[in-house]
C-alpha cells in the first residue's frame, strides 16, 4: 500500500535520506533491515517511489525519528525555533570568546603597567 499523494514525495525523499544518514546507516544497511533491495531505498530517497506507511513506520523506528517527521515538513514555528536555538548557541560561543579575550587582556594589563614602572625607574 503506497501513500503517494498524501504528502510531498520530494520532501519525504530528502527527510528520509537525512534521517538515514543521521542514524549512521548506509542505503544497503537500511535496505537489509527492511528486507528490500538497496535500489529501492535509493528510489525512495530520489523521490522516484515512496515507501508504504508500514515501511515508513519501520524506517522511523530504525532511524530513531517519527513517521510524522518523515512525511511532513516542519511548520514555520518549528523552523524558527531551530533557527533561534542555533543563534543562541552561536551567541553563547561568542560570549565565551569575548570573555577569554577580556581575561587575556586583564592578565596583560598588570604586566604592561609593571613594565612601565620598571622603565620609569630605569630612567630616574
Amino acid at each position: 500500500m503506497s501513500i503517494a499523494g498524501t504528502y510531498e514525495s520530494d520532501g519525504v525523499a530528502a527527510r528520509l535520506r537525512t534521517a538515514r544518514r543521521g542514524a549512521g546507516l548506509t542505503q544497503k544497511q537500511l535496505a537489509q533491515a527492511l528486507g528490500v533491495e538497496p535500489i529501492t531505498v535509493s528510489r525512495w530517497e530520489r523521490g522516484v517511489t515512496t515507501p508504504s506507511l508500514p515501511r515508513l513506520r519501520r524506517i522511523a523506528e530504525l532511524t530513531e525519528t517519527t513517521t510524522s517527521d518523515l512525511v511532513r515538513a516542519p511548520d514555520a514555528m518549528s523552523a524558527h525555533a531551530v533557527e533561534l536555538a542555533a543563534l543562541r548557541e552561536e551567541l553563547a560561543e561568542t560570549r565565551e570568546l569575548v570573555d577569554r579575550v577580556a581575561r587575556a587582556l586583564e592578565r596583560l594589563a598588570p604586566a604592561r603597567s609593571g613594565a612601565g614602572s620598571l622603565r620609569a625607574s630605569r630612567e630616574s
